[in-house]
């Protein structure tokens, strides 16, 4: 078995990379699975990535993450480590039986028709112009609007959750501690509120994620109120920026192929399949941090313990021993199932929720965006963390209000 020392090295902020990181990852993916980073090591190949997703020796490393910015204690590091992100072994397994049925696709379901409504009344916003700044115009506002119904905020205080969401998706990247005092103030006001949110919803349920999390039970075990202001944080600051963020790398996709935008608005049925090779093609999450608690093998490589070891989603999404033309973006293709929502015990938890939403939004926008195409250039996130869009200019033909 080889010395983790002993492989190839990836700078990963290297300009070459950063522009276009697939052809340097399928050269090096020919000759090993592992590659040494500045920070540990990436593991490039789909089936070591898949089941090293699930290897219980590797245990979540986003409190890691956040440390190596500098953030070791206070109220961001304090939330950021309790959430369901970081926490492993037993209290994750318990809390995530709880929870698990209010997440299901049948409870996801009834939400449906909500997100068909939100995303007519938003596009009827800008239909008629036939021009938009897509991430302004839609997505910044569709998934939070979702997310807040869903979660049962009252409708004058959705501004305030978007404003918190956009702050703590500094979290998840690589700038943390140049924001970290806005990152704070959103931190504090949101579990302020979640914490009066919840004594509502004891006092008084509803018809809403808060109560059904409240009542959600496992032989009688529930969530204490630290763990359900946790576990609706995380759902907030992990959930809203990446589906923004998707749908904004799904239309950027769209726009370089005008055939897939115009089969999507002809059969809606095919969204579904949209959503997953949006993902796979471009995930807006393109890799999961893991720290390794003892020496593992990959590939023939000798991982030792506490190492952090990157788990590359867009390289496995990409990997042709598992896709045939991976670098074909095609929604009518049956593949294997992409790999963004990572896997094992920290799958995704509102995966059937992000993709309900895209899988509502986007047939929609298809059919009231004809002939969309880039209106300027695209100004991108800096990369680490939730990548995509920060602007997206985009035209089409005009079409009236749904209304």
């Amino acid at each position: 078995m080889r010395e983790l020392k002993d492989a190839p090295f990836l700078d990963v902020f290297a300009e070459e990379f950063q522009a276009d990181p697939a052809p340097v990852v399928e050269a090096l993916r020919r000759e090993t699975a592992v590659v040494q980073t500045a920070m540990g090591c990436m593991v490039i190949t789909r089936d070591d990535v898949h089941r090293l997703l699930a290897d219980p020796r590797l245990v979540s490393a986003i409190d890691a993450f956040v440390r190596l910015q500098g953030v070791t204690d206070g109220p961001v590091y304090e939330m950021t480590a309790s959430s369901l992100l970081a926490v492993d072994g037993p209290d994750h397994a318990r809390i995530r039986r709880i929870v698990s049925r209010a997440f299901t696709p049948k409870t996801v379901a009834p939400y449906r028709p909500l997100m068909r409504r939100l995303a007519t009344s938003l596009i009827d916003g800008f239909s008629a112009a036939g021009r938009c700044e897509f991430m302004t115009a839609f997505a910044e506002h569709y998934p939070i609007e979702v997310m807040c119904h869903v979660i049962g905020v009252r409708p004058e205080d959705h501004e305030r959750f978007a404003n918190w969401g956009n702050s703590l998706t500094h979290i998840l990247s690589l700038e943390l501690g140049l924001y970290l005092d806005e990152v704070t103030t959103a931190v504090a006001g949101l579990m302020a509120y979640l914490d009066e949110l919840i004594v509502e919803r004891q006092a008084q349920p509803r018809d809403d994620l808060v109560s059904a999390l409240i009542a959600a039970t496992d032989d009688g075990d529930t969530l204490n109120p630290v763990e359900l202001r946790s576990l609706l944080a995380a759902l907030l600051f992990a959930g809203y920026d990446t589906t923004r963020n998707q749908l904004g790398l799904g239309l950027v996709l769209f726009c370089e192929h005008h055939q897939q935008w115009k089969l999507l608005a002809e059969q809606p049925d095919l969204a579904p399949g949209a959503v997953e090779e949006i993902m796979r093609v471009a995930g807006a999450i393109s890799m999961t941090p893991r720290m390794s608690t003892e020496e593992i093998e990959v590939g023939g490589w000798k991982i030792p313990a506490g190492v952090l070891v990157s788990l590359s989603l867009a390289a496995a999404n990409h990997d042709p021993a598992a896709y045939a033309d991976p670098n074909v973006f095609d929604i009518t293709v049956e593949r294997e199932q992409q790999l963004t929502f990572g896997g094992g015990p920290h799958y995704c938890l509102g995966a059937n929720l992000a993709r309900a939403e895209m899988q509502e939004a986007l047939p929609i926008l298809a059919a009231r965006m004809p002939d969309v195409a880039a209106d300027g250039e695209p100004e991108w996130r800096s990369p680490g963390g939730i990548f995509g869009p920060d602007r997206l200019p985009l035209r089409f033909t005009p079409t009236p209000p749904a209304s």
